[in-house]
């Protein structure tokens, strides 16, 4: 260890602007996970410093400091160094700035791009956590030899073995790893603070229309048959309800074309509104102003847009899939629905709109499992028993 105090880490994690293709925006974009986890880190500056390092195709124009002991580290690689290759440009990258800062630690976020790689070819003591699980998402799409998917499929079961610890964000998780490597250890994710901000006052409201919520629009997501599902339920005897749809609308396939086209639709009926990403704040108000998250999803390994939900209070119909599942006896208002049937949809979308309006108490449920810095405290006690680990 170069400096037992504070620890030095690195966290290796996509920087979305890159992703995005946004590269004018002054400031890094993270995922709502890493960026909930460095918000609780920036509580513990005496104990950890940390050094966020994201790969990226274009030069972007960044803060250096994110907090007094967060940085952060934009390293130029050109298209070539990048699934090509394998993220051969990525890995050296990494691996001659986790040697010139003299880190103790790299800690990959997630097998979805290069990260995963980056941190266990590092030359450091390493770690990974899942975000989402590759293998099971390919298995899902059903994705096609050589693909996108097929390819960090393969990557992922190769850093899964190499690394020297698994952090698995679900039961459901935790089973997939376990096969390929044993050093397994149970960590939900963390949720930004916003949605720790005090919920909106809850009392008797007169009759209204209902409102649904459905976040996340990929094919894996179920949004085409949760909106046929709705019409169904439109057309028969029903309160009165609108649904708010967000996520990023594609025309890459059949299946999100055929969206599209029915959304639209259900737009100019009036029942249905679409937004685009939104920001922290944005969907927190979202939240506010809805009564049902709809969440039903054919793979998921954690269901973050669920845990967000239960600290806005809302009812919430979900698919009996993946992590999800470990919601089923923490939260007293989440019905659980098998992903494939949509009778089951429908009748726990009957039995929500007989309830009150009235948000669930947070005192219901352990609501501190995932604030930021319950979850960084627990990284910090993770990182120190890594270290302890031999060579």
């Amino acid at each position: 260890m170069n400096s037992p105090c504070p620890l030095r880490v690195g966290i290796c994690t996509t920087d979305n602007r890159d992703h995005w293709r946004k590269y004018d925006l002054p400031d890094p974009i993270f995922g709502p996970a890493i960026t909930a986890v460095l918000e609780g880190f920036a509580e513990f500056p005496m104990e950890i410093e940390i050094h966020v390092l994201s790969v990226t195709q274009r030069c972007l124009s960044s803060p250096f400091r994110l907090a007094q002991n967060i940085f952060y580290h934009s390293l130029l690689v050109p298209k070539i160094g990048w699934l090509r290759t394998g993220y051969q440009g990525c890995i050296r990258a990494v691996h001659a700035k986790a040697k010139g800062l003299h880190l103790d630690l790299v800690h990959g976020q997630g097998t979805e791009r290069d990260c995963g790689m980056e941190a266990v070819f590092s030359g450091c003591q390493n770690l990974l956590t899942l975000h989402g699980n590759m293998r099971a998402v390919a298995k899902a799409l059903r994705a096609r030899p050589f693909s996108y998917h097929w390819f960090h499929a393969l990557l992922e079961g190769l850093v899964i073995k190499k690394t020297r610890v698994v952090l698995c964000n679900s039961t459901y998780t935790e089973n997939l790893v376990r096969p390929l490597n044993s050093n397994v250890i149970r960590m939900p994710n963390a949720v930004r603070k916003v949605f720790y901000d005090p919920m909106p006052y809850s009392s008797y409201q007169p009759p209204r229309q209902l409102r649904f919520l459905v976040v996340g629009l990929s094919p894996y997501k179920q949004p085409l048959e949760i909106l046929r599902a709705l019409r169904l339920w439109r057309q028969g005897a029903h309160p009165s309800f609108r649904c708010l749809w967000i996520g990023v609308l594609s025309e890459n396939n059949d299946y999100s074309r055929a969206f599209t086209h029915e959304l639209n639709v259900a737009r100019a009926e009036g029942w249905s509104e679409y937004r685009s990403g939104l920001s922290a704040e944005k969907l927190r108000d979202a939240m506010d102003q809805a009564d049902v998250l709809i969440h039903i999803p054919t793979e998921e390994a954690f269901g973050l847009v669920v845990v967000e939900a239960m600290l806005r209070g809302l009812q919430i119909v979900a698919g009996r899939t993946g992590g999800v599942n470990d919601f089923e006896n923490i939260y007293p208002a989440i019905w659980m629905v098998d992903p494939k049937k949509t009778a089951d949809w429908l009748v726990a979308l009957r039995s929500v709109a007989g309830r009150s309006f009235s948000r669930v108490p947070r005192e219901c449920w352990d609501f501190m499992t995932f604030h930021p810095k319950t979850i960084a405290h627990r990284h910090f006690q993770v990182y120190r028993q890594v270290l302890k680990l031999p060579l």
